[in-house]
């Protein structure tokens, strides 16, 4: 039953695609908010080093879970996939930096290096930095799907 009814949207293929590709964004986004609360909150690093490096570990764990699961049916070699997948990535996550730093530190005017003033934009930065990974999640999506894979 499970099977007849998503082949009634889409083929098979495609749903396992989309399921493996989404549990790569699911545990990517995870090691990205959890980097950059982590580089953030305990190391005091600053709003873009720590989207910056928590970028890094989930472009990482994302690029091995699509290669071997979402995306495990292609012919592109290894260290090709790898390469293309790091240079659009860091295509992406200059993208995601300017956002983040265009809204936090332009738009909103944050002194995120005060740290006694942290408590005033409570859970904030963690949300804006949520909405804007799983913009790139998206947009790394069709990169990937059209262009790596």
């Amino acid at each position: 039953m499970f099977e007849s009814l998503i082949t009634t949207f889409m083929p098979m293929e495609v749903f396992w695609e989309l399921f493996y590709y989404g549990l790569s964004g699911v545990a990517a986004t995870i090691v990205s908010q959890v980097g950059y609360s982590v580089c953030f909150r305990k190391f005091a690093l600053s709003n873009v080093w720590s989207k910056s490096l928590s970028w890094l570990a989930a472009a990482t764990v994302a690029f091995f879970m699509m290669r071997y699961l979402a995306f495990s049916g292609t012919q592109e070699p290894f260290l090709d996939s790898l390469w293309k997948t790091f240079y659009t990535r860091i295509g992406t996550v200059l993208l995601t930096v300017f956002i983040m730093w265009l809204v936090m530190d332009i738009w909103l005017k944050w002194d995120l290096r005060d740290r006694s003033r942290l408590k005033e934009y409570g859970k904030w930065p963690e949300i804006i930095n949520l909405a804007v990974t799983l913009f790139e999640i998206a947009l790394n999506y069709l990169i990937a799907k059209f262009y790596v894979f």
